[in-house]
């Protein structure tokens, strides 16, 4: 599994703060059409995650949401289960249609813009990254984010040395560490 992904998924079970939004699409599964409470909706879509049938578990998910479901509790488990199904670009769009109600989260841009690296759209990486450190200047994981994304995807040494040796001063002994390290230019590489 690529970092990006991993560290999507963890993003993705992390995810708090969300706020309330609608407007997610939903799925025309059966589920919606039943008059299933949003309870009974987020267990089903839960359960159907836990057994692996994580298309199912997107359905129920989604309507869930599209009910009126706490954001903070189901949309981490809506993103999670599209990330484990590889749908990243359906993660992404469950995302967005949060993202309008709380424009200012580090972590779902943080997020968002890791689920677009993963299929190649660095431009919008760069510009999620961005976003998320103009609400968030000190976080270490998304200065790692934007080091890797400048060094293996943009090419850009520079970019990528001063944003890793940012992480290294916020987080000097970080579960990036090492590989911030080396990957710096200069003598402070060791």
């Amino acid at each position: 599994m690529s970092w990006s992904r991993a560290i999507a998924i963890g993003c993705a079970v992390a995810l708090l703060g969300c706020g309330r939004a609608g407007g997610v699409p939903t799925a025309s599964d059966p589920a919606t059409r039943r008059n299933q409470t949003i309870e009974e909706l987020e267990q089903r879509g839960l359960a159907f995650a836990v057994v692996g049938d994580l298309t199912r578990a997107e359905q129920y998910l989604s309507a869930a949401l599209s009910q009126g479901a706490d954001v903070r509790r189901v949309l981490p488990a809506l993103v999670h289960v599209c990330i484990e199904s590889g749908r990243y670009r359906a993660a992404g769009e469950y995302l967005r249609a949060y993202m309008r109600e709380d424009p200012d989260n580090s972590k779902l841009h943080l997020l968002y813009g890791l689920l677009e690296a993963s299929v190649g759209d660095r431009a919008v990486a760069l510009r999620e990254y961005d976003a998320a450190l103009r609400a968030h200047p000190d976080d270490p994981d998304t200065h790692f984010a934007l080091a890797i994304l400048l060094r293996d995807g943009v090419g850009d040494a520079a970019g990528a040395d001063a944003h890793f040796r940012e992480y290294l001063r916020l987080v000097p002994q970080g579960a990036h560490a090492p590989e911030a390290r080396a990957s710096l230019l200069q003598e402070e590489a060791r």
